[in-house]
């Protein structure tokens, strides 16, 4: 890595984003089972409206951490892509303990369907779950989350559909199957260009597919890049300098 040559402001991001990014690696380090005992479940939640200081809009978005946190990590991600569930298990429940988990850092979830053509309704499922739990039981979000994932098949996107989804849903305590196909139903269109919107701001950072994260210090405007997998050091190297700018 090159040090602080890699933060920018975010107007320089958003104008040059393709050059700006920390480590060079796109490869896990090390390779471990994808159980659900890895699986992170925030100690804290919030829902928010309006656009961040990055231009993300929030409404309608699973955030995890404390509101006032210094950095916002933003998240792109698909149902679909198996390095996001790499993310997803070997490195999210150490940035979950040891930066999100101590206020320092909050976790915007936001949606890049792009791997198969079951990507979008399954960002749409997640929406409607975390719109249904959201004031409720947050964590019941976090829970679907993880068992969606843990719906991957080695190879392929064939596994993905409507029964599948309907029965991750159904299962996850705490989710209520019919208030989400209701959400579906009736405001899918509507979260589908919500959708369409997390893809357009990624698309503007430089991010062309998943997982792909923005680091943001929301007080100094510093930002920087990560795209591909990369292991948990690569993610507190960054998240450390940003917090440092």
């Amino acid at each position: 890595m090159d040090g602080k040559s890699n933060i920018t402001r975010r107007r320089a991001l958003l104008a040059g984003g393709g050059t700006v990014a920390f480590g060079g690696g796109v490869a896990y380090l090390a390779s471990r089972s994808g159980s659900s005992d890895s699986e992170y479940v925030p100690a804290t939640f919030h829902e928010s409206d309006g656009t961040s200081g990055f231009g993300v809009e929030l409404a309608g978005r699973p955030i995890a951490g404390e509101r006032d946190a210094t950095v916002d990590l933003y998240y792109w991600t698909d149902y679909l892509c198996p390095f996001c569930k790499k993310f997803e298990t070997e490195t999210l429940p150490q940035i979950g303990r040891n930066y999100l988990d101590t206020g320092d850092v909050r976790l915007v979830m936001l949606s890049y369907p792009n791997i198969g053509r079951y990507s979008m309704p399954a960002s749409v499922w997640g929406r409607c779950v975390w719109a249904q739990a959201a004031d409720t039981e947050p964590e019941a979000f976090w829970r679907w989350h993880g068992a969606a994932f843990d719906e991957q098949a080695e190879s392929g996107t064939g596994w993905a559909d409507e029964v599948t989804f309907a029965g991750v849903t159904e299962q996850t305590d705490g989710v209520d199957l019919a208030a989400v196909e209701d959400c579906r139903a009736n405001r899918g269109e509507s979260i589908r260009e919500s959708i369409s919107v997390d893809l357009e701001t990624g698309r503007s950072a430089g991010l062309r597919g998943t997982p792909g994260f923005v680091i943001y210090n929301r007080q100094s405007d510093a930002a920087g890049k990560l795209v591909g997998a990369h292991p948990y050091e690569n993610f507190a190297d960054a998240i450390d300098q940003v917090l440092q700018s």
